[in-house]
């Protein structure tokens, strides 16, 4: 999305009456996530080159909204989650337990005891969690039993429900510790870590494990998010990809001393097991599953979207190699590129289709059947595809500075305000209509790609080239000049302006003397890439309600005009657009949208809703819009306080 086309879908929301209605306290804040976006994202994902059975898990904590985590399953996705309310949420929106992956630093016995029972996937984040799981087993051996089945499967699950059943899942977390990123608090692999068993410390003691529990299946790392360049990723799958080869020579080792031992038995007896049956046992697996994590970082002070999807290198004259070398990166996504680092760096994940990995044993190398690899992207996937919108209740003058306060603040963007040097944010007007106030000819401060909307980052709270946080791969820049309309507006309209929040405390701003022309009540602050660990940290300070989130996805052929249309298709059959097979093809489109990645969609066909939602779809203008989720009103806020 540009500024451009954020105003566009504000002005078709507002004419149609979704938001803006003065008295409805629900309408004051709206999230708008575009499906067009999300449909080219998860395609850039499928096109990948990860191993086949690559199972994609949605991080849930990104953004738990109901109807999002449903796409996210139609699409093919499965779920990762980090507590026991996550968990119920994913296996509430529809996903099978065996493509749910439970993650979390603190699962009390009941949180275990349950997880084991509905057969979700389940990683151990350390030792006396190892004990806990061992001892509820040992009390109830049924744990590990398959799960019953569902009692309905969508079109996306019924294949998988006919498959026969796969062994459970049960997995340690390990930290490969081999450093932090630019993000100290959300860096996991560390020396010092709150997740996972230390790896240069615990290696024998994980060895012991996997010998004494012989359910204990996989492995699983997160070295961290944002912040965390790509490279210092794969050092760690590659180190916790080299444990899982110490276990499965442990294994074959351990096998094949079971023969030799069966073998020096017959002599004397009846063997218990056949030598096929022997040979069966050293070309089992004993790690099924290596769970890689995620954590890839987004450029959050850009609308270029090159990076995220993929785009086709400009033609030209001849380039420096440094040009050519940064044109060749920008034509794979980013997921491109992480896939490709991974097979250089750990190609036994990676198995030929005539050969598997091997563990030698013996002086004999078996042939293993491949595991499966497991991602848990959440930010990527979803930051860039929304934007937030609040309207501005009153403007004031004060020490030589305009102050706009609108319904936008540290309740829902909470990182940006609390910690605004690690996650500062861009700051969009538009007006009452949600036409965009142009920025000047010169001296505006203006970030990122696209033009159209007055647009600011957050200097001085946040420098300009701010490293790290969200700016980590992509400095929020301020360019002093227009966006790339040219701009339009009065040089002399523009002003040192902070742009704060409805939260009782000085710090809830977004913005702090930032070069914008004049705002009015009525007016809107736009704030973009606020799709992921936005809605899902919002504060209950103040008593604030939640915002709604409305879906919207331009139409095919669509003009202007605000009539709304409300449903208007088939029964069971929701027209926007079409996901399970029709996913990639819909996306390459979007993927190949030049050098820069900021051309508009050609709004082929991407994502479908699913069936179970109806004809819930209204037609605004060039647009189609769906509520994901409504907005809280006092009432619920009450009922969240007043629980006895």
């Amino acid at each position: 999305m540009t500024r451009e086309s954020r105003a566009e879908v504000l002005g078709a929301a507002i004419a149609c009456g979704l938001v803006g209605k003065c008295g409805d306290e629900d309408e004051d804040v709206a999230m708008f996530m575009d499906l067009d976006l999300l449909a080219a994202t998860l395609a850039a994902l499928k096109r990948a080159p990860f191993p086949p059975g690559t199972l994609h898990a949605f991080a849930i904590k990104a953004n738990p909204v109901g109807r999002l985590l449903q796409i996210m399953r139609e699409a093919g996705l499965g779920a990762e989650v980090a507590s026991h309310g996550e968990l119920r949420q994913a296996l509430a929106c529809g996903f099978v337990p065996d493509r749910v992956v439970f993650d979390s630093p603190i699962k009390t016995p009941a949180e275990l005891r349950f997880a084991l029972r509905a057969g979700v996937r389940l990683n151990l984040d350390n030792l006396q969690e190892l004990d806990r799981v061992a001892q509820l087993i040992q009390e109830d051996p049924s744990l590990l039993d398959p799960p019953p089945p569902p009692p309905a499967a969508t079109a996306a699950t019924a294949a998988r429900l006919a498959a026969p059943p796969t062994p459970r899942l049960i997995g340690l977390r390990i930290n490969p510790q081999v450093g932090e990123g630019s993000i100290a608090a959300l860096s996991t692999a560390g020396r010092v870590s709150k997740f996972g068993i230390p790896l240069l410390e615990c290696r024998a003691q994980l060895l012991a494990a996997f010998r004494a529990h012989p359910w204990l299946n996989a492995l699983h790392l997160h070295v961290g998010s944002q912040g965390v360049p790509l490279e210092l990723t794969v050092e760690g799958v590659a180190a916790v990809a080299a444990l899982a080869a110490e276990v499965e020579a442990q294994a074959q080792a351990e096998a094949g001393q079971q023969a030799a031992e069966a073998a020096t038995a017959a002599t004397a007896g009846p063997s218990l097991s056949t030598p096929a049956q022997q040979q069966e046992q050293r070309r089992r697996r004993r790690v099924l599953a290596l769970d890689i994590g995620g954590g890839l970082p987004v450029m959050y002070g850009t609308d270029d979207l090159s990076w995220l999807l993929g785009a086709t290198a400009a033609a030209g004259a001849a380039a420096p190699a440094e040009a050519a070398a940064a044109a060749e990166a920008a034509a794979v996504s980013v997921f491109d590129r992480y896939a490709r680092l991974l097979q250089q760096r750990v190609p036994s994940l990676f198995p030929t289709a005539t050969s598997g990995s091997s563990s030698s044993s013996s002086s004999q190398q078996v042939l293993l059947p491949p595991l499966q690899l497991v991602t848990e992207f959440g930010r990527c996937l979803v930051a860039k595809a929304a934007f937030a919108a609040g309207r501005v209740e009153y403007t004031k003058q004060c020490g030589g500075r305009r102050v706009v306060v609108s319904g936008l603040g540290g309740d829902l963007l909470l990182r940006a305000v609390y910690l605004p040097h690690t996650w500062p944010v861009r700051v969009e007007l538009c007006d009452a209509a949600g036409q965009p106030k142009q920025p000047p000819a010169r001296g505006g401060a203006a970030c990122g790609g696209g033009g159209g909307a007055a647009a600011a980052s957050t200097p001085p709270r946040a420098p300009a080239s701010a490293a790290g946080g969200a700016a980590a791969g992509a400095a929020v820049v301020a360019d002093g000049g227009a966006g790339e309309d040219g701009g339009g507006g009065d040089d002399g309209d523009v002003a040192p302006t902070d742009v704060v929040g409805p939260l009782c405390f000085q710090g809830d701003k977004l913005a702090e003397a930032a070069p914008l022309p004049a705002a009015a009540p009525g007016d809107w602050v736009l704030v973009p890439d606020v799709g992921a660990y936005t809605l899902s940290m919002h504060s209950r300070y103040n008593s604030r309600c939640s915002p709604p989130v409305w879906a919207f996805r331009r139409v095919v052929g669509g003009g202007g005009g605000g009539e709304v249309g409300v449903g208007g298709v088939g029964e069971g059959q929701v027209e926007m657009g079409g996901l399970g097979e029709r996913v990639g093809g819909a996306v390459e489109e979007g993927a190949g949208a030049g050098a820069g990645g900021k051309g508009r969609r050609s709004g082929g066909r991407g994502l479908a809703l699913p069936a179970e939602w109806g004809g819930d779809v209204r037609r605004c203008g060039a647009y189609e819009f769906v509520m994901l989720r409504r907005g809280e009103n006092v009432e619920d806020v009450l009922a969240f306080w007043n629980r006895v």
